[in-house]
């Protein structure tokens, strides 16, 4: 194998799990640290393709070889890393948690956790900040693209002989997934977007093309040009381009910063060779998967707040571990292991994870909780309704979903709003069953429905343009409208004003309904209901769990007075009663009675998270939608 090293490379990977870290750790001062993943993916893509160009081009490249060293570098790290978490998070978490971490861990052996917290949540959600292995979903990307891109490049090396024409199709392919990237970000697809290959392989091949450059051209920065673009890459952690993806500064720039040498007398060179940051280059993979789940455990135990002290301890711990997975595990299995017997444990450590996942869900599907238990809390979270992707369908540029697809008609009824529209799906799926009818979901992603005030101008935008496309729609017949209630400020095209009691957005409201009867179309509106506005399962069951709250204090959290919701609703509830009679659908009739409205009873827990409506909670306020399918 080439003896190949740049030491600005191992900088640069120092420089990007410092993003990553502090990002994690300190949100507040790196708020976009994340993207020090993207600055991965760059010099990734660079060091695979010379790797495999260099040798081919010298006619001594295995790719057999190729795997094995893939394998050997990622592998013996990455399960003692996943042993580890495994048996902390035995101990810690509550079983539905714990499910969830056994099916995030499968899906990492197979380098697919991507597709897993995709469907799963996100990445930027208050819970995915108790996802051991949610980091995970970048070393899938890296790992799907291990398996794929050797075998392409190696054919177009091979039989391209023109390196211009290489560049250009290695050019083409970075050009066409960053363009499906921002088309799909513009139609609400952010989540995919962040979790795909195809919208990820413009990053990796970014560090592609800057190889093709470096080994062709063989040119050197100047030292002014060298400077600008570190800074570049600094700067791209901060600021972001208009219409671009957040991360096109620093991956561009660390593109514009691979394709050529650094200077030999680099006036930072000192800076950029620094044994310490170098170091840290080194141990940047056993860094990057120990730092997130040591302070998951430490969040999830502490549920509200990790002080500084705890941070530092975790800190701390993090370091040490990757010490050791850097010297210990990475370097004994990459060069003093033999691969029969590394490839034997491996299989082993495959199987014992499997065997403990198929046991576990046999367990879950045959478990009942003690009510109030911190499991029998926990068991609601993240139930709330997600449309299947393939449920999905382009509704004019835009996004929708298709509820009861298999139903014999077409779709006659609409669901309208943001995820408070999306979590009443299980509330009227029964009735399209029952009638072999379809529905259609629009989710709006977070915006308002209204069409005159929303909570920005990017939604007052978004709603207009669904507004036009249903609104013209002739087999829509019959529209349900639902939304959140609890914003404060709203945007009315030209400014932010306060509403405090809800009346404009009220108004806003009626004036659509309005609007949609003068077309022909029947519209009912789902009234606001009482919601906690904290991670409800997630929290409660965490705070009983480690004993920092006792029964009595769950069930005082379990309800809040009915007074509460009167003042927060009631005017706009006897507006809209008063206004919309029978299609005015009142969930509160539901969730509270003369005294208290509450969270769960004892059969379930009504919240999902921290304002969306768990499976068992939707089904019970089915009955409330039953007047829409008479």
């Amino acid at each position: 194998m080439t003896s190949f090293y740049r030491k600005e490379i191992d900088f640069l990977r120092a420089l990007a799990v410092i993003f990553v870290i502090l990002y994690h750790y300190f949100p507040n001062i790196l708020n976009k640290g994340y993207l020090g993943v993207d600055l991965f993916f760059v010099i990734s893509g660079f060091l695979i393709s010379f790797q495999i160009y260099d040798q081919t081009i010298k006619k001594n490249f295995s790719l057999k070889n190729f795997y094995v060293r893939r394998i050997k570098r990622i592998l013996p790290a990455t399960l003692f890393t996943l042993i580890i978490v495994f048996l902390i998070s035995l101990y810690l978490l509550t079983d539905t948690d714990f499910y969830s971490f056994l099916k995030s861990l499968i899906y990492s052996l197979f380098f697919s956790s991507n597709f897993f917290f995709w469907q799963d949540g996100g990445y930027f959600g208050p819970n995915d900040e108790l996802k051991p292995l949610l980091h995970f979903w970048s070393l899938a990307i890296e790992e799907q693209f291990y398996i794929i891109f050797p075998v392409i490049f190696l054919i177009f090396i091979k039989f391209l002989k023109n390196k211009n024409i290489l560049f250009f199709i290695v050019f083409l392919i970075t050009s066409l997934s960053l363009i499906l990237n921002i088309a799909l970000i513009n139609i609400g697809g952010s989540n995919p977007a962040f979790f795909l290959l195809p919208t990820r392989i413009w990053n990796l091949s970014f560090g592609v093309l800057a190889m093709l450059m470096f080994v062709n051209r063989k040119e050197v920065h100047s030292n002014i040009e060298a400077t600008f673009f570190f800074c570049l890459i600094i700067t791209g952690v901060f600021y972001e381009i208009p219409n671009l993806p957040t991360n096109f500064i620093i991956v561009f720039s660390s593109f514009m910063l691979l394709r050529k040498k650094i200077p030999k007398d680099f006036i930072f060179k000192n800076f950029v060779e620094n044994k310490y940051f170098n170091y840290l280059g080194l141990i940047s993979f056993s860094l990057y998967l120990w730092h997130w789940p040591i302070l998951v455990f430490f969040k999830y135990y502490f549920v509200y707040d990790v002080n500084i002290w705890f941070k530092m301890l975790s800190l701390l711990t993090m370091f040490l571990l990757s010490i050791f997975s850097y010297h210990i595990v990475e370097l004994t299995f990459r060069h003093k292991f033999n691969f029969k017997k590394l490839f034997f444990i491996i299989c082993l450590v495959y199987l014992f994870f499997i065997s403990i996942f198929f046991f576990n869900n046999n367990l879950k599907n045959n478990s009942k909780y003690e009510i109030n238990s911190p499991n029998f809390i926990a068991s609601a979270s993240l139930t709330n309704f997600k449309c299947k992707t393939t449920n999905y369908f382009l509704y004019d540029k835009l996004r929708g979903c298709l509820i009861n697809k298999y139903g014999i008609s077409d779709y006659d009824l609409a669901l309208v709003g943001n995820s408070h529209a999306q979590m009443y799906v299980p509330s009227i799926l029964p009735f399209l069953k029952k009638n072999s009818q379809k529905g259609i979901l629009l989710p709006m992603t977070g915006c308002l429905p209204t069409l005159t005030i929303n909570i920005s101008e990017d939604c007052l935008k978004t709603s207009n343009k669904y507004f036009k496309k249903y609104a013209e729609d002739n087999k829509i017949t019959n529209i349900i409208i639902a939304t959140t209630w609890w914003h404060d400020q709203l945007y009315d095209g030209e400014k932010f004003v306060y509403d405090k009691e809800h009346i404009l957005l009220a108004k806003s409201l009626l004036q659509l309904v309005n609007k949609l009867n003068s077309l022909g179309k029947t519209v009912y509106l789902v009234g606001p209901i009482q919601v906690p506005l904290y991670e409800l399962p997630q929290d409660l069951s965490r705070l009983l769990k480690f004993n920092h709250i006792n029964v009595n204090q769950l069930r005082n959290k379990l309800k809040v007075d009915k007074s509460t919701y009167e003042n927060n609703y009631g005017k706009i509830n006897k507006l809209f009663s008063k206004e919309l009679n029978l299609n005015f659908i009142d969930l509160s009739k539901e969730q509270c009675d003369d005294k208290y409205c509450y969270y769960g009873n004892n059969e379930g827990i009504f919240f999902a998270d921290g304002s969306h409506l768990s499976n068992y909670a939707a089904n019970l306020f089915s009955k409330s939608f039953k007047n829409i399918f008479k």
